[in-house]
């Protein structure tokens, strides 16, 4: 379920949003999306450095959306820092792309050049002055270092972009040293809110209105895409390896841009499951009885993780194994108006000398733990009223040992001889008793 009122309100506080759009990424296509989650007085207008001359630093501070083509400068240059989304693109694709915008964009300063020295693409990439767009140019965008006052002392003396460009590429301070930029790039990336990929931009753009609390998106519209761009394939390898050793950097920053939008991805399913689950029916497994005691066994759905499949515990009921990992869970619904006791039904331990290390959390918070022998091993706790507060359905119990041990695999685990698997305890079942 998507929480649009919450995450939306959200975006009115707080540290502002900032996508660094690198050129010839797909990043038209990301932009568009991105404010349509905003107000129109809340983005700035600025896209190129040159244009936020025309505000103040109460200005700045109140834009909640920054998008252009500012590379790291705006994050040293703005008065808070923002959260920073961005999108890379296989360098050798990106190279073709820009390219290719040269040579049919006649704004562009390099376009006329082109077309009077009739260069092709190797010609261009041969060329040392001409070149430099095209050289890691991913890495550098995100390695900029000057500082707030270098950037706004190049804005007082500057007239136009263009006129800004050329005290910064004056400025020899404004980037590290080139065996330190691959490093600076990616401790930046690693801190970056959302990182995507032009091959995986829907993955991107889902985490992104996860996050904004916009509506999921059924298609994209492609925006600002050439629709009679080469393709890698046509081009002769000798001609694919020298872009590829203009880019080393840039293909091992993209490499790992892959990797975070893929952990970022997994993140957002596991917070939305979450967020679905906390909307589960939990009568449907945790109802009290008419004694008003609340009893949890494993015949019942299970809302928790780290246990092993049901065994049947003959005249008894199924029981559960913790394991393979030393923590255990369940949720529960407790009225956080009340106070309980717990108690907890263990029937088996692979072994008795792990039980000293047994503890138990409530939401997080840990409680005193008794241990009774009558028959089976009782596991009581007090759990206070103060600790059910929060924003959640349910309770979490959490159960802790300092290790578990491997046990063979019975025929009815579903595995072959010779397998084991790792336990700790055997719990038939949870009893929350309502205190007066």
């Amino acid at each position: 379920m998507w929480r649009i009122v919450s995450r939306r309100a959200s975006l009115s506080s707080g540290r502002p949003w900032y996508f660094l759009h690198i050129p010839k990424t797909a990043g038209t296509t990301f932009r568009v999306l991105l404010e349509n989650q905003f107000n129109v007085e809340e983005i700035c207008t600025a896209y190129e450095f040159y244009g936020l001359k025309q505000y103040s630093e109460a200005d700045l501070e109140r834009f909640r959306l920054y998008r252009g083509h500012f590379g790291y400068n705006l994050v040293n240059y703005l008065p808070v820092e923002p959260r920073v989304l961005t999108i890379l693109r296989n360098p050798l694709e990106r190279v073709v792309s820009h390219f290719e915008q040269i040579r049919r964009d006649p704004g562009h300063p390099w376009h006329g050049v082109l077309h009077q020295r009739r260069m092709g693409l190797r010609e261009y990439l041969l060329d040392p002055q001409l070149s430099v767009e095209v050289t890691n140019t991913q890495v550098r965008q995100l390695s900029h270092r000057a500082s707030q006052g270098q950037l706004a002392g190049m804005l007082a003396r500057s007239d136009s972009q263009e006129d800004f460009a050329r005290h910064w590429r004056a400025n020899s301070a404004v980037l590290p040293p080139p065996d330190e930029m691959l490093d600076v790039a990616l401790s930046r990336l690693e801190k970056m809110e959302i990182v995507g990929t032009t091959d995986r931009l829907a993955k991107g753009v889902d985490i992104a209105l996860w996050k904004l609390g916009g509506r999921p998106q059924p298609e994209l519209q492609a925006l600002n895409v050439n629709a009679r761009r080469s393709r890698l394939e046509a081009l002769p390898e000798d001609l694919l390896e020298v872009i590829r050793e203009k880019n080393d950097l840039d293909t091992r920053l993209y490499e790992r841009a892959g990797e975070l939008l893929e952990e970022q991805h997994r993140k957002m399913i596991r917070a939305l499951l979450e967020e679905n689950y906390r909307e589960v029916a939990w009568n449907e497994s945790s109802a009290g009885t008419g004694d008003g005691i609340l009893r949890v066994d494993f015949s019942q759905p299970l809302r928790g993780t780290g246990w092993h499949q049901r065994e049947l515990l003959p005249g008894r009921g199924m029981v559960r194994w913790t394991g393979p990992g030393t923590c255990s869970d369940i949720d529960v619904a407790l009225d956080p108006q009340r106070s309980y006791r717990m108690k907890m039904v263990v029937v088996d331990v692979v072994d008795e000398a792990l039980l000293p290390s047994l503890s138990v959390e409530i939401n997080g918070q840990p409680v005193p733990l008794k241990l009774v022998e009558e028959g089976d091993l009782l596991c009581h706790a007090r759990i206070d009223a103060t600790l059910l507060s929060g924003d959640r359905p349910f309770t979490r119990i959490a159960l802790h040992l300092s290790h578990t041990l491997p046990e063979p695999v019975n025929e009815k685990g579903g595995a072959g001889p010779g397998l084991v698997r790792q336990v700790g305890i055997a719990v038939l079942r949870f009893e929350f008793i309502p205190e007066e």
